[in-house]
């Protein structure tokens, strides 16, 4: 079992090498240059994290010294290209982009959209494929498919799934010479984000759930300025709350629920405690506790998927490195690392549900 980390912009050469000393062995990274976001703007994204420099490479200098640096450290580098679907107006780009990088010569790509694995497939790519997410492979018959066309290393196992539901279709693959990885600590969607085609980024609970999920579900469209009002949500989330603002005048036409309160940060919080609220900052939802059962069943790749949060990066592989190398890590062993009981104690906090027995 080996750890996957996702890099971002602002992970530099020596970061990486503080990474790698620390456990990891493996990552991956997208790339959007600076035409691509003038042509397409922030909200259309070959790889699901669109928001500017923390997410995403935007200069090929700098990408190809970051692959270098992984190489030279023994590690390995996946490129991202995992949106959901591009349309063939986008094509001509990315073909220039593939282009690109495999004089970069990574070890992989992450894709999810089926017609640009047939395009690649046209384009003579022949480097190793893993599966995202993105994909929605909940079944052994659906990952077949892929194997049988294109060159597939790696299944990215989708959120959703229970640790036995990966052994059934692990299982139901055991001719395939197949890899298999899981999503371990942070970004834990609050919906199917293998159905969800709105931005996979920073406003994940306002932007997702109050400005783009509901009316869109109600309507089947947006109004004209939905994306000046999330862009406006997003640089002022508690400011666009009040009462004669863009954000809340959109709820009434739109007949939402009127949004909470916002919070009176001199009142600790009465629901789990500051020590969980301050857990979440910085772990976000955790599956520590099913690392020894993942391993168990066969899973070889644990992905911290912490592209945009260098900050805490060090720390974070730090513990996922300790469980992972234990012979026996324990659930108390693994509360004690995230050090907060108020935390660990609210479900919605795991990854997996691992029963305590």
């Amino acid at each position: 079992m080996f750890m996957n980390v996702g890099l971002g912009g602002l992970d530099t050469p020596d970061m990486i090498t503080e990474y790698i000393r620390r456990g990891a062995e493996e990552f991956f990274a997208g790339f959007i240059p600076r035409e691509w976001l003038e042509k397409y703007g922030w909200e259309v994204c070959p790889n699901r994290r669109p928001m500017g420099a923390p997410y995403n490479y935007s200069q090929a200098p700098v990408l190809r010294e970051v692959v270098q640096t992984v190489h030279e450290h023994g590690g390995r580098i996946n490129l991202a290209v995992n949106a959901h679907d591009n349309g063939s107006e986008r094509l001509a780009m990315l073909h220039d982009q593939f282009n690109l990088f495999e004089t970069m010569e990574p070890d992989g790509y992450i894709v999810a959209d089926p017609a640009l694995l047939f395009s690649m497939k046209a384009w003579g790519i022949e480097r190793p494929i893993h599966l995202s997410t993105g994909v929605g492979c909940f079944n052994s018959e659906s990952v077949r498919f892929f194997c049988d066309n294109f060159p597939i290393r790696r299944l990215i196992i989708p959120r959703k799934l229970t640790i036995r539901e990966m052994r059934l279709m692990m299982d139901g693959l055991s001719d395939l010479d197949l890899e298999y990885e899981v999503m371990i600590i942070g970004y834990r969607c609050f919906f199917n984000d293998e159905d969800c085609h709105s931005v996979h980024s920073a406003a994940r609970r306002n932007l997702c759930g109050d400005i783009i999920t509901a009316p869109f579900k109600v309507t089947n469209h947006l109004p004209k300025n939905w994306k000046e009002i999330a862009e406006r949500m997003r640089d002022k989330r508690t400011a666009e709350l009040h009462e004669d603002s863009p954000l809340n005048r959109f709820r009434q036409e739109w007949q939402l629920p009127p949004p909470p309160p916002p919070p009176d940060f001199s009142i600790p919080p009465s629901t789990e405690g500051l020590d969980g609220e301050l857990a979440r900052i910085v772990f976000q939802t955790c599956g520590l506790c099913a690392i020894k059962p993942m391993r168990d069943i066969g899973i070889q790749v644990l992905k911290v998927p912490l592209r945009g949060d260098e900050g805490i990066k060090s720390r974070i592989i730090t513990i996922v490195n300790t469980v992972m190398q234990h012979p026996n890590p324990t659930r108390e062993m693994c509360m004690e690392l995230i050090n907060s009981p108020e935390f660990c104690r609210a479900k919605y906090n795991c990854y997996y549900h691992v029963p305590e027995a």
